[in-house]
């Protein structure tokens, strides 16, 4: 079993994945994490989360 990742990484992992597959937009309006491994903004009226498996920070999007 591995480790699980720290606060400091899983926050890394999520700002790589947005900045990679979405680019950052002023725009974007953000919420409150509801835990270390999930943030969620929205964008063109789309509700984004992007949610980071806490041992191997593959990270899993859903979009409403």
């Amino acid at each position: 079993m591995g480790t699980i990742l720290t606060k400091e990484q899983l926050c890394e992992v999520l700002t790589r994945y947005y900045l990679e597959n979405y680019g950052e937009r002023d725009s974007d309006e953000w919420f409150e994490q509801p835990a270390v491994n999930v943030c969620t903004f929205k964008r063109d009226g789309k509700y984004i989360s992007l949610k980071a498996h806490i041992l191997t920070g593959d990270v899993e999007v859903h979009v409403e």
